[in-house]
């Protein structure tokens, strides 16, 4: 018993020490303080002294200071709109045999404590003709628009509606695919780098267009339906984002038809300004009530912020 009484003392005051080690280090937090002059001035943070109109630091050279947050320079207020474009081009032209591929993609954002809308449109045509051809033939022609609204009622709550519409010209059924949802939307994450999003509603499905969409039983019709959603967005700092999205949607014909939308876009800014960047995109497609079910996309292309 006593030995257990000695090893439970020793354990406590092992707990205690690193609990005092992490406050410390916790509170020996070096940062840097921007004045309104422009000098800049460096040292440990004292966080059990500071407070939000007044910074304390420990300087190494002049002690402890006490700076007021009237005298720091004002940090930039956060664009409420936002906007990029990005295109790529590829060609090739052998034996007389030509291919052209062309991506695009719009990108708009409006961003308050409360509301976010966004909209989002991306195009992707091919072009080939061999030498035995005259007018040759379009490989690729197809895109998407997503255009969404959310507002947050309560903390990390929100209300969302939604509209995605994607086509692909080459589909024999279903060229045309429009989900109309609105719903309730829930933030796993949020903070100034990070979102992460979930969020589900019922939605209605309306399929259209293709060589044989009077042959098919569906094709031409609206159906409702439920879709469920996860974003993921990750903006650490200025040369890296990384965007994520997950759409499903089932669709109540025979029991439940699926269809899946996932996309994802990673944007390198290699002079760490937010302006010109290269971004490599993807998008996996599956429609259980178009033909072919299946429409994968990658792109690589460079563009700019334009506002």
């Amino acid at each position: 018993m006593i030995k257990a009484g000695r090893l439970s003392i020793a354990l406590n005051a092992t707990v205690l020490l690193l609990l005092e080690g992490g406050i410390r280090i916790a509170s020996a937090e070096t940062i840097t303080l921007i004045l309104s002059n422009g000098d800049k001035i460096q040292g440990k943070l004292v966080k059990s002294e500071s407070t939000d109109t007044l910074t304390v630091i420990d300087h190494p050279s002049l002690g402890k200071l006490k700076i007021k947050s009237t005298a720091l320079k004002a940090k930039p207020k956060k664009k409420r709109w936002t906007g990029s474009f990005s295109a790529g081009i590829t060609g090739s032209n052998t034996d007389r045999d030509y291919d052209l591929d062309s991506t695009s993609q719009l990108v708009t954002q409006y961003k308050d404590k409360v509301s976010l809308f966004s909209f989002k449109a991306n195009t992707e045509y091919g072009f080939s003709r061999s030498a035995s051809e005259k007018e040759g033939s379009t490989d690729t022609n197809q895109g998407q628009i997503d255009l969404r609204y959310s507002y947050t009622f309560s903390g990390k709550s929100n209300a969302y509606i939604s509209n995605i519409y994607d086509y692909d010209t080459l589909n024999q059924v279903g060229a045309n695919n429009l989900i109309n949802s609105i719903g309730l939307g829930y933030d796993l994450i949020k903070t100034d780098t990070t979102t992460l999003n979930v969020s589900a509603g019922p939605s209605v499905q309306t399929i259209w267009g293709g060589k044989f969409c009077t042959r098919d039983k569906y094709c031409g019709n609206t159906f409702a339906a439920s879709s469920a959603r996860i974003s993921f967005d990750w903006d650490p700092n200025n040369y890296f984002n990384l965007s994520l999205s997950n759409q499903f949607t089932g669709a109540y014909v025979e029991g439940l038809s699926p269809s899946n939308n996932f996309s994802g876009t990673i944007k390198i800014y290699p002079l760490g300004d937010k302006k010109l960047f290269t971004s490599l995109n993807g998008q996996l497609i599956y429609n259980s009530l178009t033909s072919p079910q299946i429409d994968n996309s990658f792109s690589l292309q460079l563009g700019t912020q334009l506002f």
